[in-house]
């Protein structure tokens, strides 16, 4: 989803080009860029900072939507903490987890986040934790029981009814791909070493 960041300051052609080359050098990739509004197609809360200071040293300032703002740290964070931590070990509340980081209370996150995304937040979090699980079915050797403990589901049967609701297939599905991806692998390690 392409994020649209609004920039005070901006009169002529060269402004754009020195904000796209400051998107650019933070690694970010500008689909679109004019007089006072750059679209990028992502940027995490600590690109949008430092964009944000990049900016001010060249005279512009970031018009920042504080909402908008708080929706990227919900998502941020969420991702983050499934990069970071095996669920199994750690249980996670979000809900206390996204207070403290925001400053906010939850309620209101989560009434913010529903009215800008369409989903709650714990949906979104189910839908992340479930990328996690495609991903470790596809290009991991745990098991389907290993993963559903790390990305801190409750069971077995509570990760494939939720896998089956969302993606409308079955975990075994996934793990079949794997299994097909390794077969075509060693057949052209076969065919290599003829």
């Amino acid at each position: 989803m392409n994020t649209e960041l609004r920039i005070r300051g901006m009169v002529c052609g060269r402004c754009i080009q020195a904000v796209e080359g400051e998107l650019k050098a933070l690694g970010l990739v500008p689909t679109d860029v004019q007089l006072g509004v750059a679209t990028v197609s992502s940027i995490n809360t600590k690109q949008l900072h430092e964009l944000s200071k990049r900016l001010e040293t060249l005279g512009f300032s970031l018009l920042v939507d504080r909402k908008a703002e708080l929706i990227q740290l919900v998502k941020d964070l969420i991702q983050e903490t499934l990069q970071r931590y095996d669920l199994g070990d750690n249980k996670v509340r979000y809900s206390d987890l996204l207070e403290e980081k925001a400053g906010v209370d939850y309620d209101t996150l989560s009434s913010l986040f529903s009215g800008y995304e369409g989903i709650t937040i714990e949906k979104y979090t189910i839908e992340k934790r479930l990328d996690k699980v495609k991903e470790w079915l596809v290009y991991s050797d745990l098991t389907l029981s290993e993963i559903a403990y790390r990305t801190g589901f409750s069971s077995l049967q509570h990760l494939s009814n939720q896998f089956k609701q969302l993606t409308g297939l079955s975990p075994s599905h996934f793990k079949m791909i794997k299994a097909e991806r390794d077969e075509i692998r060693h057949r052209i390690a076969e065919h290599m070493n003829s």
